[in-house]
């Protein structure tokens, strides 16, 4: 991760604490929301936030490899070994929350084998009233399997564009390709109410494609500063503020909370409602990803992301995300909880707890062992690609000579 000096350990670690964080405040977001929408204030936490600010991560992370490529500042990330990395990091822990909620919750098991493959695969997520009970937050994780097929089609196809591209304008169409997400979807989102034959399209990825790309645009940028492409000093000092863009982040929260987002509850919203709410869930998971990444380690929001509590909330986020909802479907249907302010407590000291405990499970028992097996199926790059990349070596021939390395 680069920073105000990419050469300091200090700052890179920062970086990488920062983002860990900021995947664990998304995770206890999607928690908060998720139980006080079964007690009398619905209205805790913001709504949509929680996937988008992952949706945003997940761009921001997985575009970067691509993104030197791209550019032409390093070699093309192996397929094989993209492939690889992402279906153990997201299907075995799932997997195994799918099969032990099966087991302790029998309206949840499948009707036919043709839909136990749809659920075992997350096509199910393509259809709304295909989601397996009690873990309908399985949808963004379908959304996300789609991103994971794009990345590698947005890369080449932008590729294919830079060749043909004058190297001083590569950057800014660059960015303008990127950019053109924004309409796509706002577009579908008008579509989808207009009357969209699927009921489910409002799950799907040209809805979130922006989220993806964004975090995409701040990866790219990122890498061509480092390379010394750009200079985006200007922007810096407005990023490095300590104060302007939590401020910001802070205005996006109230203005997503506020009856301009509609209802506090996952019921119908009208247009302007649901571009409201959505965007400004977008506006505040962007702002915080520009913070933990041109932010310096000392920023306030950057300190709060390196506490030891939001490292492990990042660490134990996709179990803590998995594991939520089964538990609330679970205690909600066997036991009476208080109403009032007392219920919202009770609730909180006893969803969290517990998801915290089954995520930790979740990352040493399975989580770990996948991505220690990732790691060995998919070998480090060769350091003569790194050197080919540091002397500059043109997209075409990076492609031909080192097509086949590692990501």
């Amino acid at each position: 991760m680069t920073g105000v000096d990419p050469s300091v350990r200090q700052v890179k670690d920062a970086q990488i604490s920062s983002l860990t964080g900021m995947r664990g405040f998304a995770a206890i977001m999607v928690v908060v929301i998720h139980t006080a929408g079964r007690t009398d204030y619905p209205w805790l936490g913001v709504h949509g936030y929680g996937p988008i600010a992952l949706f945003v991560l997940s761009g921001f992370l997985l575009y970067r490899p691509f993104s030197r490529w791209v550019l032409g500042i390093g070699p093309m990330p192996s397929l094989r070994n993209y492939s690889i990395r992402r279906v153990l990091r997201i299907f075995p822990a799932y997997w195994a929350v799918l099969h032990v909620w099966y087991f302790i919750y029998p309206a949840a098991v499948p009707s036919s084998f043709g839909q136990y493959l749809k659920e075992l695969t997350l096509l199910n997520t393509l259809q709304y009233f295909g989601l397996t009970q009690g873990l309908q937050q399985a949808w963004s994780m379908g959304t996300e399997l789609t991103w994971y097929v794009f990345v590698p089609v947005l890369a080449t196809l932008t590729f294919l564009v830079m060749r043909v591209v004058p190297a001083r304008l590569r950057v800014r169409v660059h960015v303008w390709m990127l950019l053109t997400s924004l309409p796509i979807s706002a577009g579908w989102i008008w579509f989808v109410h207009d009357g969209a034959p699927w009921q489910s399209a409002g799950m799907w990825l040209l809805k979130y494609l922006v989220c993806f790309t964004f975090g995409a645009l701040v990866a790219m940028v990122m890498e061509a500063e480092r390379a010394g492409m750009i200079d985006i000093s200007r922007g810096r000092l407005l990023m490095e503020d300590p104060w302007l863009l939590p401020l910001l982040a802070f205005l996006f929260a109230l203005i997503g909370t506020s009856q301009f987002g509609g209802e506090h509850d996952f019921g119908f919203l009208s247009l302007s409602e649901e571009l409201t709410r959505d965007g400004c869930a977008f506006g505040l998971a962007a702002t915080l990803l520009l913070i933990a990444v041109f932010s310096p380690p000392d920023a306030p929001f950057n300190r709060f992301l390196a506490t030891r509590w939001m490292q492990a909330s990042g660490r134990w986020s996709y179990g803590i995300y998995l594991w939520h909802l089964p538990l609330i479907v679970m205690l909600y249907e066997d036991y009476a909880f208080p109403e009032g302010f007392l219920g919202l407590v009770v609730w909180l000291m006893v969803i969290l707890p517990i998801s915290y405990a089954l995520g930790a499970a979740s990352y040493a028992w399975v989580e770990t062992p996948a991505m220690t097996l990732s790691k060995r199926l998919t070998p480090s790059r060769p350091r003569g690609g790194a050197r080919a990349a540091r002397r500059g070596t043109a997209p075409a021939e990076l492609a031909d000579s080192r097509g086949g390395a590692a990501q």
